[in-house]
């Protein structure tokens, strides 16, 4: 039997259970222990950190774009404004350049 009895090879299922246990505990032990602890405490302050830095990148571009608006309605309300007065200036120019392509035939034949 290749050198192992039946009571030697119950004991080495018996030792490595207790190396096993041993195991766990200190995973048990370091998981839920004080330096688990801080270790899950700073992932959960970084993940924080994270988001609020995502956060506030949005809002600078929720900003940024909210701003470029205001511009663009401004700029807007004088180009319309300017349009009008030359839609104004326009029109009376043809009101004068009609009278006076009148006045130009009238003095044609005179």
């Amino acid at each position: 039997m290749l050198g192992f009895s039946h009571t030697n090879f119950n004991y080495t299922i018996l030792e490595m259970s207790d190396n096993i246990t041993t195991i766990i505990i200190t995973l048990v032990s370091v998981v839920f222990g004080a330096g688990g602890f801080k270790f899950y405490e700073f992932v959960i302050k970084n993940k924080r950190e994270k988001e609020k830095d995502e956060m506030s990148d949005k809002s600078r571009f929720r900003d940024d774009l909210i701003r470029r608006v205001d511009i663009l309605e401004s700029d807007k309300d004088e180009c319309k404004d300017a349009l009008l007065k030359i839609s104004t200036e326009l029109a009376s120019l043809k009101t004068k350049l009609e009278f006076l392509e009148k006045e130009n035939e009238r003095l044609r034949y005179k």
